[in-house]
Formats: C-alpha cells, sequence, structure tokens
C-alpha cells in the first residue's frame, strides 16, 4: 500500500546559495537511504539472519522537495508494508534528513505525517510536479502587470465612461458603469489610480467650465451623499478660479484637492488606524472609498456635463488635455463611431421596412398599393434580409394549419411552389417534431426562404406575394384553419400576431446595434415614423398597438402622453416653418378624435383628459402624421416621431 510521507525541517534562513546547498543536500540524502528499525511478524522467515542493507525495507516510489524560508518540506511516496512500518520508515527519515551531512546538522524535523495515497498522478509521477498549472497561483492581479502609464489611462479611461452613464439617467441597468466602476474600484490597483485619476480629471473640468463661463446644478443621478458631491464640485472650481500658488502640474493639483476634501471629511481610505482589525479596515477603506468616488464621479459629470454630445470616453478626456495617445485613440474613437451609426441607421431602417411591410398586409393591405407602400417594398427588395427573418417568424407564430389554407386560397406561382412547399412542411414538422428534428426543420424553413427571396428578376414580385399570403395566414388564425387557436398563447387573431410581433422586434429582425442602447424601444419608433410616411390612419392604428402603453407602472401613462402631445407639437412645428397654417375646421381625411386634438392644440384649448392611453395616444399619432402629409412632409416624420 502506497503511502504519502510529508516531512517538515527548520533551521536558519541561509542566502540564495544556501538555499541550493542545502536543497541539494536534502535530495541526495534521501537517495542515499536511511536506516529505519523494522517490525517483525510470525511470519518472518529468517527474522534473525543478518541484514547489510542500510536503506529501508519500504520503496521510494516518488519524491519531492519544497524549499521555504528557514527549512523545507520533503514529500516521500513509499510502498511500505503497512502503516506502522511506514511510520518508522517517515520518523527515519526525518532523523536521516537532519543527521546525513554537515550543512543539514543545523536542522531539525518540526513535522511527520503519514496518509494514504490511492492513484499515482500520471503514467510517470506519483505526485504532481513543482511546475504543475494547477497549483499556480497569480502573485498579482493582471492589471497590476500594466505599466503605470497604462495604469493611469485606464483609470481616465473608466471614469470617463462611467460620468457617461450618469448623463443619460434614463439607461439600463446593464450600462450604468459608474456603478461599476464605483464597485470594482475595491480591486487592486484600482482605488488608487482611480483617485488619482479623479484628482486629475477634476482639476482639468473645473479649468473647462471656467473657460466656457457657464456652470450647472449638480447633477442628480448617481449614489454617495449629495453635500459630498457638492463640496467637491465647490472646491474643485475654486481650483480654477484660484489655483494654487507654486503648482501648475495638473497631478499635483489633483492630488492636494483630492487629499484635503479626505481629511476634510474623514474619508481617509487608504490609512491604516491603530489596533483597527484587518476586517474593519476592509470594510471602512471599501466604505470611504465609495463615498469619495461616488462624489468625484457627480462633481465631474456636473462640470463636463457639456460634453453629453461626445460619442465616447476618449473624446471626453481629449477634451481635458493634450496627451498624444489619447488623441489618437479619441480620433480612432469618432472615426468608429460615426462608421457605426451608419450602419446602425441602415441596419434600423431595414428592420423597420420589414415590419411595416408585415403589419400593413396584416392591418391595412390596401396601403400596400400606395406609393409610400411601394417604396417599402422597393427597400425590402434591396436588403431583404430583415424581411426574411421578419416574414419567417411572423409565419412560424400564425402556424402551419392557416398558412396551408391560405396557399389554398393563393396558390403560389409554379416558380416559387418548390420552395413554399418546403417551408410548409418543414413549419409542420417544427409544431409536432422532437427538439432534434425541429432544430432541423428551421433550418429547412430558413433555406426555403432563402430560395425565395433569392436575388434577381422579379424580387419585388415574390415580396409582395409573400405578403399577400402572410396577411391572409393571419386573417385565417382565428378560423377553423388554426388548429392552436384554443392553446394559450399561441396566435388565435391578427391582432395577436401582431402585438407578438411589437413586443420584440429586435428579435424577429435579428437586429444587433453597434451603440448600447435598447433595440426594441429604438426600432419600435422607426416602425411608427415609417407608417407614418405610409398613412395617418396607419400611425394612429399602430401607436395603439405600443407595447409600452402596457403595463402596471403609474408613470407609463403621463410619460406616453407627454411623448404624443410632442409628436403634434413638432408637426406643428414644421407646418410652422414651412409657412403652412393649419385651418381649426374639420379635415376629412382625419379620425373624429385626430381632429379634436389638432383643434385644440392649435386653438390652445383644453385637451380631453378622460381617454383611456391607447385612445389618447392613437389620435395623437394619427394627428401628427396627418398634418405632416398636409403639408407635404411626410418625409420628417422620423424627425417628429424620433426627437419627440
Amino acid at each position: 500500500m502506497p503511502y504519502l510521507c510529508r516531512v517538515s525541517i527548520s533551521g536558519p534562513e541561509p542566502d540564495a546559495d544556501g538555499v541550493s546547498q542545502m536543497l541539494d543536500a536534502v535530495s541526495d540524502a534521501i537517495q542515499a537511504g536511511w536506516e529505519a528499525p523494522r517490525i517483525l511478524s510470525a511470519d518472518d522467515e529468517d527474522a534473525d539472519a543478518p541484514d547489510d542493507d542500510d536503506s529501508p525495507d519500504d520503496a521510494i516510489l516518488d519524491y519531492r522537495i519544497l524549499g521555504r524560508p528557514g527549512g523545507a518540506i520533503i514529500l516521500v511516496v513509499l510502498d511500505g508494508a503497512g502503516l506502522m512500518q511506514t511510520s518508522l520508515a517517515a520518523t527515519g527519515l526525518a532523523q536521516h534528513l537532519t543527521t546525513w551531512s554537515p550543512g543539514l546538522l543545523q536542522y531539525a524535523p518540526d513535522e511527520v505525517k503519514i496518509s494514504k495515497i490511492d492513484k499515482p498522478y500520471d503514467d510517470e509521477n506519483w505526485l504532481p510536479p513543482l511546475d504543475d498549472d494547477a497549483t499556480k497561483r497569480p502573485s498579482w492581479h493582471l492589471a497590476e502587470l500594466l505599466e503605470d502609464q497604462l495604469q493611469e489611462i485606464a483609470a481616465q479611461y473608466l471614469i470617463a465612461h462611467a460620468i457617461r452613464s450618469l448623463w443619460n439617467p434614463g439607461a439600463p441597468p446593464h450600462q450604468q458603469r459608474a456603478w461599476d466602476v464605483v464597485a470594482g474600484a475595491v480591486e487592486p490597483p484600482w482605488g488608487g489610480q482611480l483617485s488619482h485619476a479623479l484628482g486629475v480629471l477634476l482639476v482639468r473640468a473645473a479649468r473647462f467650465e471656467h473657460q466656457s463661463g457657464s456652470q450647472t446644478k449638480l447633477v442628480v443621478q448617481g449614489e454617495g451623499s449629495p453635500d459630498l458631491a457638492a463640496d467637491l464640485l465647490r472646491r474643485a472650481r475654486l481650483s480654477a478660479s484660484e489655483p494654487e500658488t507654486g503648482w501648475t502640474d495638473d497631478e499635483m493639483l489633483g492630488h492636494v484637492l483630492i487629499e484635503r476634501f479626505m481629511e476634510e471629511h474623514q474619508l481617509l481610505w487608504n490609512r491604516v488606524v491603530d489596533d483597527e482589525p484587518p476586517e474593519a479596515t476592509e470594510e471602512r477603506s471599501d466604505r470611504q472609498l465609495r463615498a469619495l468616488l461616488w462624489a468625484g464621479l457627480r462633481a465631474l459629470a456636473t462640470m463636463a456635463a457639456p460634453l453629453a454630445h461626445l460619442t465616447g470616453p476618449w473624446q471626453v478626456l481629449d477634451t481635458f488635455g493634450d496627451d498624444t495617445i489619447i488623441s489618437i485613440l479619441a480620433q480612432a474613437e469618432e472615426e468608429q463611431n460615426e462608421e457605426d451609426a451608419e450602419e446602425d441607421a441602415a441596419e434600423l431602417e431595414s428592420a423597420a421596412a420589414a415590419h411595416v411591410l408585415v403589419w400593413l398586409t396584416i392591418r391595412h393591405p390596401g396601403l400596400l398599393d400606395t406609393p409610400a407602400g411601394n417604396a417599402l417594398v422597393q427597400r425590402a427588395a434591396q436588403n431583404n434580409s430583415s424581411f426574411h427573418h421578419v416574414i419567417h417568424d411572423a409565419l412560424l407564430m400564425a402556424g402551419s394549419g392557416p398558412l396551408t389554407a391560405a396557399l389554398a386560397e393563393q396558390p403560389a406561382p409554379a416558380r416559387l411552389r418548390l420552395g413554399i412547399n418546403a417551408f410548409v412542411a418543414a413549419l409542420a414538422t417544427t409544431e409536432h417534431a422532437d427538439t432534434d428534428e425541429a432544430a432541423d426543420a428551421y433550418d429547412d424553413m430558413n433555406l426555403a426562404l432563402e430560395r425565395i427571396l433569392a436575388r434577381g428578376t422579379g424580387l419585388a414580385k415574390r415580396i409582395r406575394y409573400l405578403l399577400a399570403v402572410t396577411g391572409l395566414t393571419a386573417r385565417l388564425t382565428e378560423t377553423d384553419a388554426n388548429p392552436r387557436r384554443t392553446i394559450e398563447g399561441h396566435v388565435s387573431t391578427p391582432q395577436m400576431l401582431t402585438h407578438y410581433m411589437l413586443l420584440d422586434p429586435a428579435m424577429h429582425a435579428t437586429l444587433i446595434l453597434h451603440q448600447d442602447i435598447n433595440e426594441n424601444a429604438v426600432l419600435r419608433t422607426h416602425i411608427l415614423s415609417l407608417a407614418a410616411q405610409v398613412a395617418p390612419i396607419a400611425a394612429g392604428d399602430l401607436a395603439a398597438e405600443l407595447p409600452e402603453l402596457e403595463g402596471d407602472d403609474p408613470r407609463l401613462e403621463p410619460a406616453a402622453r407627454t411623448r404624443a402631445l410632442g409628436w403634434i407639437e413638432s408637426a406643428l412645428q414644421v407646418a410652422h416653418e414651412r409657412g403652412q397654417r393649419l385651418s381649426e375646421e374639420d379635415n376629412p381625411d382625419r379620425s373624429a378624435d385626430a381632429q379634436t386634438l389638432v383643434t385644440a392644440m392649435t386653438a390652445g384649448a383644453e385637451l380631453p383628459d378622460g381617454w383611456p392611453i391607447q385612445r389618447f395616444v392613437s389620435a395623437a399619432a394619427e394627428a401628427a402624421a396627418s398634418i405632416l402629409h398636409a403639408t407635404g412632409a411626410a418625409n420628417l416624420a422620423q424627425d417628429v416621431f424620433t426627437d419627440s
């Protein structure tokens, strides 16, 4: 039975050469072997026979020597005859190691442990190699391996990223970089680097604000004490209007600013208090560091607020200083953001056009034959990727039953029949097959759509056929052609289908933007603006289906009402700029609700306050769109509905 013997020896702490000599001597001692008493049993034959072998009966299977300050730990694997015999061998080894050579006489054993070992580490070793990756632990946090200059630049970048999130209080939690920066500052080396960078940036931001000649109130967004943030803001501004005499370096000025603020408010996070337990020191230090950073971030965000229009943190930093590296990064950031914005705009337009086409074919199919409807079809023909995914998901949710019935009423042209039949067969498989078969069927559906929507002559006509079939399929979801209409959650009406499509339009269009924004909210706004370009009634009916009008949050209705009024105000502003004066008389092209809002807004009369929010928003969208159409400015719908 193999046993692991652990022997520790201790003695004086030698220099580097002495350690090497000591480890070599221990290794030589083990390889030379040692004497150990033997426990005799009745089965031992020739027990009294002389034995000239000085080594123990236990075979040495493997050993390791681990040097440490003032000694060594020796691990030896012995193939012993039993626990008692191995214990004698281990004890003998401990004595042997400290007497074998003159260099080891200064050491004494201080620990002997024995345990069973079940199996070897690998085919060649019983013990893991000393350089085994599993035993390695980093000596430093990864960030600490960066050069000081890189750490300083990184800290400034993190702070600039953080204050940008404070300028956008409506951002979702995953975009709140300020919270992430403050929480992560407790990890080395970021506490010192961030507090240092904060001082430098506060000085530079105060100088920027002082030179611009304008001041704003302390930002509300963020955590921590408003009083602390206000005092640090006051001190930073004072450093710009009354600079310290004798210092011109921003790093020294920032250091003095932060140190004096910390001392005044007892935020000495980087100090060690006498007789304070380590756990209490860590807790106090982290708490005080967070308080300091929140005060600094809010003060910095306030003074740098005029830079909120910039598209990235490097550009913010470049405004404050003249660092060559930061300037290069800022220029690259600006160019990349401009390129990304152009790509995002194109992707948004493509996705919005696809959604509006599908929505129109279900809710207002006649509008597809208008000039604006035809323009959307042509846009989908130029880039049909989004249309492919949106039409795929609409038919998938409608189901194979209604689709089969629709194709019976409106058969596919001969050119499309093979692809359409393949799509229907794959769709039916997804509804009845197990997971593996369904996964293959989804691939088959996409391949079939790719064949149907292949680039070439007649693509616009093929898109129109798919739209016609999708509209008919949606209407058949509430008939006996849909066996799933009574199952909860399945589409059972055309309105339910368009509702599901608008719930997560980005997913249905596979839209992923470069900007870290709410793709669904932005896309729904673009969908609404495109519907407004097609016809006012389309804008009104689509606005009534917006998911943001539903929910228990009491803030939803006031926000939606304000937004809807903004549409009308923006449309009236467009009419005014074009020299158009709207008549307060009824317009036969408007619904009664839309006319009521237009009349009230133009005459300065009271608005109806008893309408349900869906009714009010629908009327407002139709009213705004009708104003644009009446003034020949339907192409400005995106500006009206996006910027309001």
